[in-house]
């Protein structure tokens, strides 16, 4: 297997490919190495099986790139392929995940929904897991003008694991940028539309972790974390934390009526 990876397609929302982040993507390869490429693809009538597979297989796995798997990643197990095909391509829609904003992990989160993942064998069950809450947590540490940490966090929570271990570290971390990124997710609204149809990828998510996640974000404990990294922080992302603060308050509000 290639140890080396190609990284072709970089854009402004990538994430700093962390130590530990990459040596758990290299398990997620070992992990899923026995499911071969297909040799042929399932799909609708009105897709080209025989197109989309070349492009799927010109390349070994690790270099793939955006544009051979960008069909595949949206259309997988709907119109195209089987689960055991899913597993070959997953490791490398995971990484591409991770360094792009065209492959996004909401959507690999529902599709690993759709193919039971939950009853999968403990090891690839782990490591996707790993995988995505290590890069949620990473993604945290950006600054949102970079990326959108709540592509993560509601992918997690699609993939209805357990939030709290994600979810402290986050309250407790001295990076300002968790602040920056929680502000940014309040203001957005998308966990607190009364319509479904409003919540984005949060429309996936069950009821019970879409509460806990709502009690969360309107916790004391988040509004001294933002209060905190107020006095200290820049003008322009003071700006944002007094948004999110008073937005947070006007939430708890609403909540209380």
């Amino acid at each position: 297997m290639l140890k080396g990876k190609s990284r072709p397609y970089t854009r402004l929302s990538s994430m700093h490919l962390t130590p530990t982040l990459q040596r758990l993507l290299d398990q997620g390869y070992d992990a899923f190495a026995h499911y071969r490429k297909p040799t042929a693809l399932e799909t609708s009538p009105l897709r080209n099986p025989e197109k989309l597979l070349e492009r799927l297989t010109s390349k070994p796995l690790r270099l793939l790139e955006v544009e051979d798997v960008q069909e595949y990643a949206a259309a997988a197990l709907t119109t195209v392929g089987t689960v055991d095909d899913y597993k070959h391509f997953l490791p490398r829609l995971l990484d591409l995940s991770v360094d792009s904003a065209v492959v996004e992990p909401e959507v690999i989160a529902l599709k690993l929904k759709a193919a039971d993942w939950l009853a999968w064998p403990q090891n690839q069950k782990r490591v996707v897991e790993q995988i995505f809450a290590e890069a949620c947590g990473q993604a945290f540490r950006q600054h949102p003008d970079k990326h959108f940490a709540n592509k993560w966090l509601v992918s997690l929570a699609i993939l209805n694991v357990d939030l709290n271990k994600i979810l402290i570290e986050i309250e407790t971390s001295n990076n300002d940028f968790c602040a920056l990124q929680l502000a940014h997710l309040i203001l957005s609204e998308l966990p607190f539309a009364s319509d479904p149809f409003e919540r984005g990828y949060w429309m996936e998510v069950p009821d019970n972790t879409l509460q806990e996640t709502r009690t969360w974000l309107l916790s004391q404990e988040i509004r001294r974390l933002l209060l905190s990294v107020r006095w200290r922080i820049g003008s322009k992302d003071a700006g944002l934390l007094d948004r999110a603060l008073a937005k947070q308050e006007q939430l708890v509000r609403h909540r209380h009526q």
